[in-house]
């Protein structure tokens, strides 16, 4: 989902489908995403579950994977992915895979004028917990990751996780590229022109999973031949199209929340933000590392803030160093000891 305001956008185009579908539903009126909450009471109609699309060997290529979430709503808390597509590569017609998943929430009618989906087409569907370990091991072969304003569908994806108790997808080895960044860097200019500008004429069937990564996939492979950026490495791509860049580079695991500071991990986050987390756990506020080790927070955070709090502040930072001294997103970095 695009949470920038960009209405109407990329033309359907069939896909291979994985988990749970059903026909595309009529393009919606668009409309902007509001924040409050409604709860559906559908009839609840079973969709079948085509086979899904097979991974690719890999091959001395990078694996390139371009992505897009819809989702119940903008509240990176509480609302949830509702349909997310994955396409392997670029090109027209690359293969993709789409889950439709079910959610414990209910839909933003806001969320549903836009992409369309409504509860009765997604109560057949298993929840995410049911597909994280596929998505998982799809993300794990990505070299490069692409979607469009991809930050917040990042954020979502992560925060399923987490809401499931499960480790974060793991970015820390993987080249991110966002090409409304890479069109901010080179050419500034509103989204609504991006499909128009770089592989013209019109769009339709705007702000569906699947519509809008092969737009994306389009978009992207224009830019780089518009800005003559095409036969660069994904480095020099990168550089130019990372929305979270130098920040990641200091990331405490896979999410924002814990962050180095020269030799020290501070909280990147709540009332407490910017505070060293060991120091926290020496003050008077260490109830408030007792309360992010209780609620569903990433599981790296919930381990840094127990060790912060088992620990004292030498051998914390230690213990940091010897587990996260190096991006380390996985439940068990091949580095621990």
């Amino acid at each position: 989902m695009d949470v920038e305001g960009t209405l109407s956008l990329f033309e359907w185009r069939p896909l291979q489908v994985s988990a749970c579908s059903s026909e595309p539903a009529p393009e919606p009126e668009a409309v902007a995403v509001a924040v409050a909450v409604v709860v559906a009471a559908p009839t609840l109609v079973p969709a079948p579950a085509p086979a899904r699309a097979a991974v690719p060997a890999r091959s001395t290529e990078p694996m390139v994977l371009v992505f897009d979430c819809e989702t119940t709503g903008t509240d990176r808390v509480r609302d949830q992915v509702i349909e997310l597509c994955v396409q392997q590569g670029l090109a027209e017609g690359a293969p993709s895979t789409v889950w439709r998943i079910k959610p414990a929430v209910s839909i933003h009618p806001g969320a549903q004028a836009v992409h369309g989906i409504s509860m009765e087409e997604l109560e057949g569907c298993p929840t995410f917990a049911d597909v994280a370990a596929e998505i998982t091991a799809l993300f794990a072969t990505a070299d490069v990751i692409i979607g469009y304003n991809l930050a917040f569908d990042i954020d979502m994806l992560q925060a399923e996780y987490a809401r499931i108790g499960q480790p974060l997808l793991d970015f820390s080895t993987t080249k991110i590229v966002d090409p409304f960044r890479l069109w901010q860097q080179c050419e500034p200019r509103s989204l609504q022109h991006a499909h128009q500008r770089f592989v013209g004429g019109e769009f339709a069937a705007a702000h569906t999973a699947s519509a809008d990564v092969a737009a994306t996939g389009r978009v992207l492979a224009g830019m780089l031949r518009h800005f003559e950026l095409d036969g660069q490495d994904w480095d020099q791509i990168a550089s130019k199209a990372d929305p979270l860049g130098a920040q990641r580079a200091q990331w405490v695991g896979p999410s924002r929340h814990l962050r180095w500071e020269g030799e020290v991990i501070v909280l990147g986050f709540g009332k407490h933000g910017g505070a060293p987390v060991h120091e926290l756990a020496a003050g008077p506020d260490r109830s408030f590392l007792k309360w992010v080790v209780e609620k569903d927070f990433p599981v790296h955070v919930a381990e840094v803030c127990k060790a912060a709090l088992d620990l004292t502040g030498d051998a914390f930072l230690s213990w940091a160093r010897d587990r996260y001294g190096v991006p380390a997103p996985t439940s068990r970095p091949p580095f621990a000891k």
